[in-house]
């Protein structure tokens, strides 16, 4: 590999091993950002909720009309022979990958009959214990990401490769000294986090943007919805407006690669007390006992 490729990266595109140059300048993820992707994580070299993630991806491709060109089956053998290969056994963030394929610029997506494949493992980050033991501050910023309504064309939703939007709202988030960004729809309504799903907490119930307000479907945001109903908690989906940050016991983010981050600053509001919340402590321990680490020592100990 050249230094394009970030260190300790391997993979597949078709199937065939990465190399450099490994994407036509010509395909369209990088021409125009027509494409999807998922994001998940590996526990001790195996992946974690592999099917669930290729179930949606392959429901965003057919949103945006692209075709799938091979079978579940196929794409996670070559998965696990990405994982094979990589000796050391440690843990990596896999990203899979369809774009509408190569072909001559212009918008029509016609130009491009044939979809791009890619399979990439690259090293889990650093996930420090001060994470989840200080939690993180973030900054509520509004973009023009309109509820959906009946007939309009949408991506809310869709796991898109064309991510400007949370890439600026991060950059303008970091530029004010915050660690993400919330983001807020143009009709008033908390959607997610740059690239998490949103959790409020408020006398003991769990409350999280509804897929009317144009989140993301996280997979771990559905699996923290049910550990909590399985733990007694009232644990619902609905519309949540920047008022409800103010007023919040706790605030947390989930994700595939994270899994449950605490939020304790919104702007300049302090969330509760300031520090990690109780109910975000036994959720997350909650989800990891349900992972291959169940019994190991929990994210802030």
């Amino acid at each position: 590999m050249t230094a394009k490729t970030p260190a300790g990266a391997s993979g597949l595109i078709d199937g065939l091993p990465l190399a450099d140059p490994g994407v036509s300048a010509f395909d369209r993820g990088f021409l125009y950002g027509d494409g999807v992707f998922e994001v998940l994580r590996t526990y001790r070299a195996a992946p974690w909720r592999l099917e669930e993630h290729l179930g949606r991806l392959a429901l965003a491709a057919r949103r945006v009309g692209i075709t799938v060109p091979v079978s579940n089956a196929r794409w996670i053998s070559e998965v696990q022979a990405v994982l094979a290969a990589r000796l050391d056994g440690a843990d990596v963030v896999l990203r899979l990958a369809l774009t509408r394929g190569v072909g001559p610029p212009g918008l029509d997506p016609a130009l491009a009959p044939v979809p791009t494949r890619v399979t990439l493992a690259t090293p889990l980050p650093p996930l420090p214990p001060s994470l989840y033991q200080r939690g993180v501050r973030v900054a509520l910023t509004t973009v023009d990401r309109a509820t959906p309504r009946a007939g309009m064309l949408s991506l809310a939703g869709v796991k898109s490769s064309n991510y400007q939007l949370h890439i600026l709202a991060l950059r303008d988030a970091r530029g004010r000294g915050f660690d993400d960004a919330l983001l807020v729809s143009s009709d008033g309504a908390l959607v997610e986090a740059t690239a998490a799903n949103v959790f409020v907490v408020s006398g003991g119930a769990l409350r999280t943007p509804s897929l009317g307000c144009g989140p993301l479907d996280g997979i771990t945001r559905a699996e923290v919805l049910a550990v909590a109903r399985e733990l007694g908690v009232e644990a619902t989906a609905a519309r949540l407006d920047p008022s409800d940050l103010w007023t919040a016991d706790e605030i947390f983010l989930t994700s595939s690669v994270r899994e449950l981050v605490p939020v304790v600053q919104v702007d300049e509001h302090e969330v509760g007390d300031g520090a990690p919340g109780p109910l975000t402590r036994r959720l997350h321990a909650a989800y990891r006992a349900r992972t291959p680490l169940a019994g190991l020592a929990l994210p802030w100990e």
